[in-house]
């Protein structure tokens, strides 16, 4: 019996260390970019001098996009964000180097700026996009 227990309190240690590859990054929950991070690297920078932002509030959509939008991201929630630990699902399209990528998520709203910011994490994707609610 003693084995048993040892056994399983051994399964469930071993289990439990698999839990936190879904932690927020301290970097992108912290950082002020808007920004699409993709497994630890920023794949797509807001810069306000070459980039625009676009918003759809009946669509749930959300675009970042260069001014010639050959570079992009695009966040189509089923919901809009309202308030922090929300769980929300939806779809992300983003430009690579070579081609255009899509990702269906279920995102965590980890932080709502005053700004109209939100932060958007995907613990089993490893993905974070920050988005802006545009008035």
């Amino acid at each position: 019996m003693k084995k048993a227990f040892l056994i399983l309190f051994c399964a469930v240690l071993a289990l439990s260390g698999c839990v936190g590859g879904s932690k927020v990054e301290p970097e992108f929950l912290n950082g002020s970019d808007i920004c699409l991070r993709i497994n630890g690297t920023n794949v797509f920078t807001y810069d306000p001098l070459s980039c625009q932002l676009a918003f759809n509030r009946r669509g749930c959509e959300f675009r970042v996009h260069t001014d010639t939008m050959s570079d992009y991201y695009c966040v189509t929630l089923d919901a809009m964000p309202s308030s922090e630990g929300q769980k929300v699902s939806g779809s992300l399209c983003w430009t690579s180097t070579s081609s255009i990528l899509h990702k269906d998520c279920t995102f965590t709203v980890e932080k709502i700026s005053d700004d109209g910011c939100v932060r958007l994490w995907s613990g089993k994707a490893k993905i974070g996009a920050v988005i802006k609610i545009l008035d």
